[in-house]
């Protein structure tokens, strides 16, 4: 290689040396304008305290320098297991922060074994024989589970979409309390001045609401839930869905979603059939899901518990019975949780009851009739659910 060649390769090389170096300068500039600009001010008044935590605090080793990633980590990204790590304690932070959230009417459940799927191994499936339980052929459907084991004791065609008239305002009145607890300018005493549409409910199971009325939003709650006023839960619907009732069914379906309940579907308020839409409807299986989670709504369990109140006042003071007649002493622990009618779904019944600190939740669907069919097969499968759930009990 001649002189003129060797000439050429040397700048050739002097100019690759200084580009990398116009690179390496360029790149540490756009890295130090990366951080944001610190306030004089603030920096000011806060020198002597950093000063303190800087004497406490160690040097950073190398080692954990070459953890948090460094010039080459911002430049091309990543931070590996380390920001894995983080975004996971971030996570677990938020989930902390919402398991501790001030709640104004719900108390969550505490049991770890809550939401999570029932135990069918041991249950009884089908019809009774007339020597076990009379009477069981006359449901379309039912379940029973005991909540502290989640084992399934009793089930019939359990997940069987059925109509279930007024066990829908158990979702409407759930979904009520959830809009009350997202959203603070909702409460229990809210004002709620009666909607002429409430009119048009069927004249009915209601209280007779009257467009020159205003009630707290606890009084229509306690009507639907006790006495299952069909006009108190339209208005409550209207209220909570701004003027539309079919704002707020849209919340209820979603609701059963987000809450498992796949093979459930409303189409009103208070149970009554749309005439488009036809029946609202549910399975046993997802009502237990629901009547699950508004037992975390103590107020709802007081006013399903209750066999009579009032409101109103003076000349107008209007009753309420309850629809649940084995809310009764003479049926030790039973505490809800709503009853149900039309001539579609038959007389229907989700119930709880809790004895000795065992809680059996359980759902019977398109029975013939009230007293005789319905009441009376419920109360003797809770008598009959306590002895198997001890028998379970003592097998473990």
């Amino acid at each position: 290689m001649n002189e003129v060649n060797r000439a050429r390769w040397k700048l050739l090389g002097g100019i690759f040396i200084v580009i990398i170096l116009i690179h390496v300068i360029a790149v540490s500039c756009i890295v130090a304008s990366h951080h944001p600009p610190v306030d004089s001010a603030a920096a000011a008044s806060s020198e002597e305290s950093s000063r303190e935590v800087a004497s406490k605090e160690p040097e950073k080793a190398p080692e954990e320098e070459k953890k948090s990633g460094g010039f080459w980590s911002w430049l091309f990204g990543g931070g590996g297991e380390e920001e894995s790590a983080s975004a996971a304690q971030s996570g677990g932070s938020r989930q902390a922060a919402v398991q501790k959230r001030d709640w104004r009417y719900k108390k969550p459940s505490t049991d770890p074994q809550f939401g999570t799927p029932f135990h069918f191994e041991y249950a009884k499936r089908g019809d009774f024989s007339a020597r076990e339980i009379p009477g069981s052929s006359g449901a379309k459907s039912g379940i029973m589970i005991d909540l502290s084991t989640r084992n399934v004791l009793w089930e019939k065609n359990s997940t069987k979409p059925v109509p279930i008239a007024s066990m829908v305002k158990m979702m409407t009145l759930y979904t009520a309390f959830e809009e009350l607890e997202e959203n603070p300018k909702f409460s229990l005493d809210s004002p709620v001045k009666i909607s002429p549409e409430v009119l048009k409910v069927p004249r009915t199971g209601i209280i007779w609401l009257d467009p020159r009325e205003t009630f707290p939003l606890s009084d229509l709650m306690k009507a639907a839930a006790i006495k299952s006023a069909n006009d108190a839960a339209v208005q409550i619907a209207m209220f909570l869905g701004d003027g539309s009732q079919e704002a707020f069914v849209a919340k209820m379906n979603a609701k059963a979603l987000e809450l498992g309940m796949t093979s459930s579907n409303f189409v009103s308020a208070c149970g009554l059939p749309d005439r488009k839409k036809g029946n609202s409807v549910s399975t046993a299986q997802d009502l237990m899901i629901l009547a699950e989670h508004l037992l975390q709504y103590p107020q709802y369990l007081e006013w399903s518990s209750t066999r009579l109140d009032y409101i109103r006042e003076g000349k107008k003071r209007t009753m309420l019975n309850t629809t649940n007649r084995l809310v009764n002493a003479r049926y030790p622990g039973v505490d809800g949780l709503k009853t149900g009618y039309t001539d579609d779904a038959g007389y229907c019944l989700t119930f709880s009851v809790l004895r000795n600190g065992r809680r059996i939740i359980g759902c019977v669907t398109g029975f013939d009739s009230a007293s005789k069919g319905r009441d009376s097969f419920c109360q003797k499968l809770i008598e009959w659910g306590y002895k198997r759930a001890a028998e379970l009990e003592q097998k473990k």
